[in-house]
């Protein structure tokens, strides 16, 4: 994601209403300044084509009566300069140009009449100043342009306060500033008052003359671009300049301000503008972030020492994770989000966290819903969300709670590093020029998704950021058994390293499975196969010589009605560069201490055991001396006897071999360049 470096004045946004203050300009200069200014607006989105659904009918009778009988949004101020020309802050415009909902600019005069803009002449991005003209107006009167100050004279800035129409303020000019970026010229200070929506309005001598153009208000200073400069802004000439920066929301490196720079010739329409804006911003976006990526070298991960940790690591949780990499150690590790859940309809659950303001949801499926139903109709997916999250508009300072987004306005597929399948929905929704982005993927007990409620401005941006996102998270593929059935017919839904899985299931008789390394063949006797039993897969990495692979690590079944269990673990040979903790581990593992003794022990209520398992250990070979160890892990709930536990370690090991000819699991590149796409 990108950030402007800190060097910007705030600007001017709307707020809510405060009553205008009286001026002392002369009745006819007073007129004439507020002739030739006007609103900048937008058009309000219609409330009766809004695709969103809510718990309840909303309470406009709650907002001022102004307010909701408005078509249009203030959103800053202009003025005439010429019989054809008007000027604004550039800043105002600037939401405009990426919004999905709001095309073009108006301006709006006392009378409420409305003209859309239609040529930029001249745009300065530095400076903060447009020129432009509107389609069918001509102006009758226009303001003089005075270069040059005088510190303590009078001035009044002219400006849309609050959106609330015209306001004159008097106040005096108090100095000047540098301006922040490189103090290549002076910023007009005064202490005339300046509200939200002002920006862009004119800062007038007594006379009526514009002394500078209202960019922004600090510590209850009013900044303004003095004429001179403004006189200064070339013609014909679209002049983007900025200084940026670019960050990663799951690692800390940033990249350092980078010059933004581009031209581009005027006139012309500022639809035209906007889409040859729009090419511009994608192609520097995926260019920088692209840059930023490749700058982390054999520091991102997979790669380098700093990745080990991760590597090694074998993941447990059913719920999706992250791998981020960590401000004070830079070592890139697995998340422990902290989950909450609710409950759906007819036996659905939803889980729900946060990493780094993206929304990563699991959703159990209800009863009656099937796993196709879920990726073939996206809105099915997003409403019942909708039913486990709140989601809320506010209304007439009410928070109503959303129930629908509608139906997504762009479906389209997306594979990620590992070969997971993913389906992007967006939706837009127009009452706040927002879009909702989310990734979904199918596992056996419903979808996961990964969502970001953003401005519709940053939506490139985010298609970016959310695709690269994806290739840092971990999906565990858990679900009962009947689950699974139901999954895997939908094998052009499964990750490439499980698309070719076996899996031949009879309840209360039997499961045959065969997925990347391991082979099993259960029958009642080794666990209860009710349906209802619970079977996850948790994939990881693993080593090939220098290779990094997405790959097996956790294979487990849980009975439904007891706590009763068995976990397979694939433990990877640690590197120099992994923790003490996994060296330990490891040797603990080859030597066959406890717990691997596959001798039984008590803890927690439960009677357990462990064993190292043989059949996978390279034949001829000491057990450290292996590339992998494979453990096996039994609790059976209370007190059992010693001669059981083993008899069902025993049958198990049995049970559980490893596939010969296995395919090699899929090589994990640690970064490949993007390409730039179109936003919408």
């Amino acid at each position: 994601m990108r950030f402007l470096a800190a060097l910007l004045l705030p600007v001017l946004l709307l707020g809510p209403a405060l009553r205008a203050q009286e001026t002392s300009l002369a009745p006819g200069i007073k007129a004439r300044v507020t002739g030739a200014s006007f609103e900048v607006v937008v058009p309000r989105p219609d409330p009766t084509k809004d695709p969103v659904s809510y718990e309840k009918d909303l309470p406009w009778d709650l907002v001022p009566f102004n307010i909701r009988n408005d078509r249009y949004i203030s959103i800053g101020t202009a003025f005439a300069i010429s019989k054809t020309e008007l000027v604004t802050a550039h800043h105002v415009f600037q939401p405009v140009h990426a919004s999905m909902g709001y095309k073009t600019c108006f301006i709006r005069d006392a009378k409420q009449n409305v003209w859309e803009v239609d040529q930029i002449l001249a745009l300065d991005e530095q400076r903060d100043v447009i020129k432009f003209t509107v389609k069918g107006r001509t102006f009758d009167q226009w303001l003089e342009l005075r270069p040059g100050f005088q510190v303590n004279e009078t001035v009044f800035t002219v400006g849309n306060a609050y959106g609330e129409g015209l306001v004159i303020r008097p106040g005096e000019v108090i100095g000047t500033l540098p301006e922040p970026m490189r103090g290549a010229w002076n910023l007009l200070k005064s202490s005339a008052g300046v509200n939200p929506g002002n920006s862009g309005g004119p800062l007038v001598d007594p006379q009526g003359r514009v002394v500078g153009v209202v960019q922004g208000k600090k510590d209850n200073i009013c900044y303004s671009l003095p004429i001179e400069e403004l006189k200064t802004v070339k013609a014909n000439t679209a002049a983007f300049f900025n200084k940026m920066g670019f960050a990663f929301a799951l690692f800390p490196e940033k990249s350092k301000a980078i010059d933004r720079a581009f031209n581009l010739p005027l006139p012309r329409p500022y639809t035209e503008l906007r889409k040859e804006l729009a090419a511009r911003e994608v192609v520097f976006y995926t260019q920088s972030m692209d840059d930023l990526f490749s700058s982390l070298g054999t520091e991102l991960f997979p790669a380098g020492e700093a990745s080990e940790e991760a590597i090694g690591d074998i993941p447990t949780s059913a719920n999706p994770e992250v791998i981020f990499r960590d401000k004070t150690t830079k070592t890139w590790s697995l998340s422990g989000l902290e989950y909450k859940s609710n409950d759906l309809p007819k036996n659905g659950r939803l889980h729900y966290a946060q990493a780094n303001g993206v929304y990563l949801f699991k959703i159990r499926r209800p009863d009656g819903v099937t796993l196709g139903d879920l990726m073939a109709k996206p809105k099915l997916s997003m409403d019942l969300l909708l039913k486990g999250a709140s989601v809320t508009r506010t209304v007439g300072g009410q928070d109503i709670r959303v129930t629908s987004f509608g139906d997504p306005y762009q479906i389209q597929p997306h594979k990620d590093r590992f070969g997971r399948p993913w389906q992007q929905a967006i939706w837009f929704t127009p009452y706040d020029d927002g879009v909702v982005i989310t990734y979904t993927t199918l596992v056996p007990s419903g979808v996961v998704m990964a969502v970001k409620f953003v401005d519709s401005s940053s939506l490139m941006p985010w298609l970016y950021d959310m695709v690269k996102f994806l290739d840092y998270t971990y999906v565990p593929y858990g679900g009962q058994l009947k689950d699974w059935v139901e999954f895997l017919k939908h094998r052009d839904r499964l990750p490439a390293a499980l698309r070719d899985m076996a899996f031949d299931f009879k309840e209360g008789k039997f499961l045959r499975l065969q997925a990347l390394w391991a082979k099993l063949d259960l029958n009642s006797s080794h666990v209860d196969l009710s349906s209802k039993a619970f079977f996850i897969l948790n994939m990881g990495f693993s080593r090939n010589g220098q290779t990094v692979a997405w790959d097996l690590r956790r294979v487990s079944i849980a009975e439904d009605e007891e706590d009763n269990y068995f976990v397979m673990l694939k433990h990877i040979h640690p590197t120099p560069a992994m923790p003490e903790a996994d060296q330990k581990r490891w040797k603990e593992i080859a030597k066959q201490r406890h717990p691997y003794t596959q001798r039984t022990f008590e803890e927690d209520g439960a009677s357990r055991i462990a064993a190292v398992h043989s059949a996978f250990l390279k034949p001829g070979a000491a057990a450290a001396e292996n590339p992998d160890l494979f453990t096996l892990y039994l609790a059976r709930v209370g007190k059992v006897d010693e001669k059981e536990m083993q008899t069902r370690m025993q049958a198990l090991l049995k049970a559980i071999t490893p596939v010969s000819g296995a395919s090699a699991p899929q090589v994990v590149q640690a970064h490949a360049p993007a390409t730039p796409t179109a936003t919408r």
